[in-house]
């Protein structure tokens, strides 16, 4: 009897929608994953980590934006607030990255340490059924990257990925080459892996895809994934599944 109980949980567990926080939900691929997890049925309660009230008023609609609306007010280098904002939620998706401009301590502890302690408040949450999605870049593979591709923080976030692949939680690694403002559902998109796609005449992707294969992969509860994400003319990919079932491979 004890075991049915278990086996009916789990199961219920699995089909009930995920309910997600997104970790710089005020840029510009946050605002998309936040406007694409609010639309999407497949997806339960929406929270959004933002480092200031103000602009999440600007950039999500909120009012209060306060925890009443799912606004949480942090800082990924805060484990305890990001523990707060994460209490309950299945999956974290991340969305923040350091600037350029940020000094190499400053980027490191956003790039690195912000995912560690993202993997420690999804572990908090949910152990090692948790994910974290995390949106890194293509270029990792290049020993000296240019600026203007990424520079030094690309290394970071090579670091940031390795360490988020061995926690015990349900990883995904997406890495896209260049973002464009294009919108979705428009372009044929491309897996690979090693920055192979680096070779395509204009390696770029709409930013609002990335969106979308986060959130797929997100719904699908995949784990153990990393792979590079870039697109070209042609037929628009539709089938977002296929896509990520072919990211497993070469």
């Amino acid at each position: 009897m004890l075991r049915s109980v278990l086996l009916l949980a789990t199961a219920q567990a699995i089909t009930q929608p995920p309910d997600v926080l997104i970790t710089g939900a005020t840029g510009r691929l946050g605002a998309l994953l936040y406007q694409q997890a609010k639309a999407d049925p497949r997806i339960g309660a929406v929270r959004a980590f933002v480092t200031n009230a103000t602009k999440a008023r600007a950039a999500l609609g909120c009012q209060k934006c306060d925890p009443s609306e799912g606004i949480f007010v942090g800082d990924v280098r805060n484990q305890l607030a990001l523990n707060a904002a994460a209490k309950g939620v299945d999956a974290i998706l991340v969305a923040v990255g350091a600037s350029p401009s940020d000094p190499p301590a400053v980027a490191k502890a956003i790039e690195v340490d912000g995912v560690e302690n993202t993997a420690r408040a999804i572990y908090a949450s949910k152990g090692h059924a948790g994910q974290v999605i995390l949106c890194s870049s293509m270029g990792t593979t290049l020993p000296s990257p240019d600026p203007r591709q990424g520079g030094s923080i690309l290394f970071l976030k090579l670091n940031a990925e390795a360490s988020l692949l061995a926690a015990d939680v349900k990883a995904v690694v997406m890495k896209p080459c260049g973002l464009s403002l294009n919108p979705a559902g428009q372009s044929d998109l491309l897996v690979g892996q090693d920055d192979s796609l680096l070779n395509l005449t204009v390696p770029v992707v709409p930013r609002a895809d990335v969106a979308r294969v986060m959130i797929e992969a997100t719904v699908r509860r995949d784990a153990r994934l990393r792979f590079d994400l870039c697109a070209r003319r042609g037929a628009p990919t539709t089938n977002l599944g296929a896509l990520l079932d072919a990211a497993r491979y070469p």
